[in-house]
């Protein structure tokens, strides 16, 4: 018996996440210029062809991964796109930070490697709208801004983004300097300086 339309996009659908799971994996672990389109169909156990029947290019993988992550990041800040953001949101965002640093390093990595290599990123930015993602971005770190004893808003901002980014960097790249245990104890740290 022939499959129905939904059986068949349903198994796309299912293919498409494996290959992207796949190369997101590979391209944390030896960069993206390091892997190939061969890895990426070796490593899922499919054809280097059946490959092209759902990505054009490698770029092509790279550029649905980074969509479907700025995305999540986007979900993270700002989940019903108010553009501010409320205690219940500031605390959800610690906790799925929290919970990506422990749980899906890959995705941490894969951020940080394309944020420094400028050529990567090239390709990249032609759908990605840095001016949006800024302004989402600030609305999170304006939240977390406001409760710093800083009278300077640009300083109190800076201070924020450093600190986010840095510790989502040593975290992501010391994965035997913490445990979960630390990093739970450091979550509920931050949470009892922000949310008094």
């Amino acid at each position: 018996m022939p499959r129905t339309k939904e059986q068949n996009e349903a198994i796309r659908a299912e293919k498409r996440q494996l290959i992207m799971d796949t190369a997101l994996k590979l391209f944390a672990e030896k960069g993206y210029s390091s892997t190939s389109i061969n890895d990426i169909a070796q490593q899922a156990n499919i054809s280097k062809g059946l490959m092209y029947n759902y990505f054009d290019s490698k770029e092509d993988v790279l550029q649905s991964i980074w969509d479907k992550l700025t995305e999540e990041f986007a979900q993270m800040i700002d989940p019903n796109q108010t553009g501010e953001v409320t205690q219940a949101e500031a605390e959800n965002f610690i906790d799925q930070t929290f919970e990506m640093l422990k749980n899906q390093r890959e995705k941490m990595k894969l951020y940080f490697q394309t944020s420094f290599q400028p050529s990567v990123l090239d390709f990249i930015k032609h759908k990605f709208d840095a001016k949006r993602a800024a302004e989402r971005q600030g609305v999170i770190i304006k939240y977390f801004a406001d409760k710093l004893p800083i009278t300077e808003t640009e300083n109190a901002y800076f201070t924020i983004l450093v600190f986010v980014k840095g510790l989502s960097m040593v975290v992501t790249y010391t994965e035997t300097m913490f445990d979960v245990e630390f990093l739970e104890n450091y979550k509920k740290f931050l949470k009892s300086l922000f949310f008094k």
